[in-house]
């Protein structure tokens, strides 16, 4: 049987409540500013089992990498070893409806690392990470102590979800933990490819969401999408999954 609490309803005194449920669950429903989420306390002691649980309950590709979803960008910048430009970019960019995509650091433990086609056309391994900008009903998960890995909460290729009870039951059924912090946006994180970005400020679109071409470009000062050197390449990719 799920645990279900309303985000909305916390009084100030609960604020932690929602920390110390999503430590203790195998897996949870929850929101961010896009669309729901799936996932768990991300941990060396239980990401690979929450990323099965991920895996199995969305009948996902097994081989398609998930997520890291942080309360807050200091904690991503105290947690993932960037360099000064990916730093700067994150500033930028989080919290927002972003995902993203960076070289895989040095010393990570997990999750397992997705790998891409860089814009230099090498292969290079890649760590997905997000701070939502947390809507009102959930502003109790920027206190998180911790990171979630996660997808999003439909089956894989289905709807995103925007309110809870749009998750498919069969998905709120195997949570042990359902967050409910209302109606979120409904369009899925734009997933961006940073890979290039300390190279000649290079960056691309893997998969256009709730943010375009120019609402990047101009977060990141003016930088264009394209190859190091600044040119061009369109900026877009469709490539992956909705998260």
């Amino acid at each position: 049987m799920s645990v279900r609490i309303d985000l909305t309803t916390l009084a100030p005194d609960e604020q932690a409540r929602p920390a110390a449920a999503l430590a203790a669950a195998g897996l949870a429903c929850f929101p961010t500013d896009t669309v729901y989420g799936i996932g768990g306390r991300l941990a060396p002691a239980t990401a690979a089992a929450v990323a099965d649980a991920v895996v199995r309950v969305k009948g996902r590709d097994p081989g398609k990498p998930l997520q890291v979803v942080f309360p807050t960008l200091e904690r991503l910048l105290a947690t993932v070893a960037l360099t000064p430009a990916l730093r700067d970019a994150a500033a930028c960019l989080l919290p927002g409806p972003f995902t993203l995509v960076v070289p895989y650091p040095d010393g990570l433990d997990c999750p397992a690392p997705g790998v891409i086609e860089g814009i230099d056309g090498a292969e290079v391994r890649t760590l997905g990470v997000r701070v939502p900008t947390w809507p009102a009903g959930a502003r109790a998960l920027a206190g998180l102590p911790f990171p979630l890995l996660a997808s999003s909460a439909n089956l894989s290729g289905g709807p995103e979800p925007a309110r809870l009870d749009d998750v498919e039951p069969a998905v709120r059924a195997a949570c042990d933990l359902l967050l409910d912090g209302g109606p979120v946006g409904g369009v899925s994180s734009t997933v961006l490819d940073l890979t290039g970005y300390e190279r000649g400020r290079a960056w691309r679109i893997l998969r256009r969401g709730a943010a375009g071409v120019d609402t990047v470009a101009a977060l990141l000062g003016g930088d264009r999408p394209g190859r190091p050197g600044g040119r061009g390449d369109g900026g877009e990719r469709k490539d992956g999954e909705p998260r």
